[in-house]
């Protein structure tokens, strides 16, 4: 947080990657919060925003761990066993969330079909 408030400060530019960090948390806020408050007034829409934002973050999750497998493969960086196993933990967050929704929208099909 302190490179955005001396990028201001100073006038100078802030690195592209940065930048790029910071236009994605800008946009993908704001749907957490408005999907989370429609999913907790039992909307509609609330429930088709809470699994599309859930399979983004679980397709972020899958990501850094595919990125933490190929890193030694392709850079000089070491292999570190206890990374994976941390950020599949912290992914379970959305997996498991993720599981239970998908489940729930095919038992739903199935029982509005028969």
């Amino acid at each position: 947080m302190i490179a955005p408030r001396r990028a201001l400060t100073s006038q100078t530019p802030i690195a592209e990657t940065e930048l790029a960090l910071h236009v994605s948390d800008f946009l993908i806020t704001p749907a957490w919060v408005i999907g989370g408050v429609l999913l907790w007034r039992r909307k509609e829409f609330g429930y088709v925003t809470g699994l599309g934002l859930l399979f983004q973050a679980s397709m972020l999750f899958i990501g850094l761990i595919i990125f933490l497998l190929l890193q030694p493969f392709l850079t000089a960086a070491p292999f570190v066993l206890a990374d994976v196993v941390v950020i599949f933990i912290l992914g379970l967050i959305c997996f498991i969330p993720f599981a239970l929704f998908v489940r729930g929208v095919v038992s739903g099909r199935r029982s509005s079909h028969t």
